[in-house]
């Protein structure tokens, strides 16, 4: 019910910022202007035309009157920085006309609101003219350039000219101030490489020599060094796990073992330092000094071995690694013999991603050398070359509960990723084709056909159904429906057919 009242709401939005059809204003945050605004500055109402230029970094929209001499046209420019899809909310736009050889400049040094320039120019010579405007700006200087604009020689030049409709029944009008507001992006379709993908399934494990066991070094009852040592827990090399303790049991057990091994040492270093000493009068033999001494540095490391980590509660277990404790086998005051896992932590630097191939595309494995994957709850999709990923090995033989054999990629590990993860797997292949290709995140369904939302103008969009090939998690293949060079929606789609739900374009003639 929730997800019905937030789509009305949204709907409800949209159509407040629809433009008004009935005077033709356009509504940039509440300065909608109509027909008769720009009279008294030599303005006249008559109809508009807008460009939409790109770059690399930018985008620029303009609206303006059809140019006519002797009359003002305001430059309605909307600057947007195609990396973050925000207005640019400072620097100076400079517009300049050149028609047949004259020229005419105005500049505009801070935008009139957020992302909205408005210069403005007064023709002095009618015929074909080049539009040039010049962004300064923290983002650097940029320079958009549109020809063959008509300067027309007054209204009813410009009233019998053929206007070319810049909208059709079709078009979805989006406007920057609400795109601004949300996440927002767009991206041109490129015909470029694009790398034979293999789809299947795998897991998360932990990386080789990077999980490292805690075993006990005696027996005795394990008893936990404090009240937080749980799966998970960060834990430094060398900070006590747990302690070890003999005390509760009877005959042999730790401390009777410490004690024993502390005796023996005290015994045979007096033994030892007695036949050194007869030694240098002669009184006892070499091989009688020589088992002496044997015999004292045994017991040394008997006791060094006991000795190392013992306190008085018991013998300290400590971690052998920098890492995190991945999994706990022992409870308080289990008993457990000598050589018994305890525990085990993971030094948390690596991860493997183990990806389960179909006999079907064995032939192919030596021509993979990366992998997008994503988990199945989520929509981000991670790469194995932007973890620093690398191939390991792959099998030999199929396994014969599924028909498949394993391909092992070493990884860098994140804390968005966990071992035991199931995943989605997109195996790259080195053999690549140019074909035309978009980010997933374009595409929406509609009764199982696909469709993107196309960009024919700065606030107009169109929808267009499409088919779609190969898929790497992150791109899709395009079959059918779009050209090399059109630019689709790729983040804030959603919110563009819910525009779509409230109306279609109607004509732009509209002033801001």
């Amino acid at each position: 019910m929730k997800r019905y009242i937030w789509i009305s709401f949204a709907l409800s939005l949209l159509m407040a910022c629809k433009p008004n059809t009935n005077s033709h204003g356009h509504d940039h945050g509440g300065h909608a202007h109509g027909p008769d605004t720009h009279a008294a500055h030599g303005e006249e109402d008559h109809s508009t035309m807008s460009l939409t230029l790109y770059n690399e970094n930018t985008e620029l929209f303009v609206e303006f009157p059809k140019l006519m001499l002797d009359h003002v046209s305001k430059f309605t420019t909307h600057l947007t920085n195609l990396k973050t899809y925000k207005p640019y909310t400072e620097g100076s736009v400079k517009v300049i006309l050149m028609v047949e050889g004259k020229g005419y400049a105005n500049t505009v040094n801070a935008p009139s609101r957020n992302g909205i320039f408005t210069p403005a120019l007064m023709p002095k010579k009618a015929g074909s003219a080049t539009l040039v405007f010049e962004v300064n700006s923290k983002y650097g200087k940029e320079k958009f350039v549109a020809k063959n604009i008509p300067v027309y020689k007054d209204h009813t030049e410009a009233d019998n000219a053929a206007v070319q409709e810049s909208g059709t029944d079709n078009e979805i009008s989006f406007l920057k101030e609400q795109a601004w507001k949300i996440d927002f992006a767009t991206a041109e379709v490129k015909n470029s490489n694009f790398q034979n993908i293999i789809k299947t399934t795998g897991t998360l494990q932990p990386a080789v020599n990077m999980e490292k066991q805690v075993v006990a070094k005696t027996s005795g009852v394990v008893h936990f060094s404090s009240t937080d040592i749980v799966a998970g827990k960060t834990i430094r090399k060398n900070a006590p796990l747990f302690t070890i303790s003999g005390k509760e049991l009877a005959g042999s057990n730790l401390s009777t073992q410490y004690t024993e091994a502390k005796l023996k040492l005290e015994k045979t270093e007096a033994e030892f330092e007695r036949a050194k000493s007869l030694r240098e009068d002669k009184i006892v033999t070499e091989k009688a000094f020589l088992e002496a001494k044997s015999a004292y540095e045994n017991a040394k490391v008997q006791f060094n071995s006991i000795n190392k980590n013992f306190t008085a509660n018991g013998l300290s277990i400590l971690s052998p690694v920098n890492g995190f404790v991945c999994n706990i086998y022992v409870n308080e005051g289990q008993y457990v013999e000598k050589g018994s896992v305890l525990a085990k932590v993971d030094q948390g630097s690596k991860l493997m991603l183990k990806a389960d191939v179909y006999q079907k595309h064995l032939q192919e494995l030596t021509h993979i050398k990366s992998a997008n994957f994503k988990l199945p709850y989520r929509d981000k999709v991670f790469s194995t070359e932007e973890l620093n990923g690398r191939i390991i090995a792959y099998g030999k033989d199929i396994h014969e509960e599924d028909y498949t054999t394993p391909l092992y990629f070493e990884l860098d590990l994140t804390p968005e990723l966990y071992a035991g993860s199931f995943v989605e797997v997109y195996l790259k292949s080195e053999n690549a084709k140019n074909v035309l290709h978009i980010e997933k995140s374009a595409i929406l369904e509609d009764q199982g056909l696909k469709y993107v939302f196309v960009q024919t103008g700065g606030e107009s969009f169109e929808k267009r159904f499409i088919k779609i090939g190969a898929d790497n998690g992150r791109e899709v293949e395009i079959l059918n429906g779009l050209n090399e060079g059109d630019r689709v929606v790729t983040q804030g789609a959603y919110f563009v057919k819910l525009a779509s739900l409230a109306g279609s374009l109607p004509a732009h003639s509209h002033e801001h």
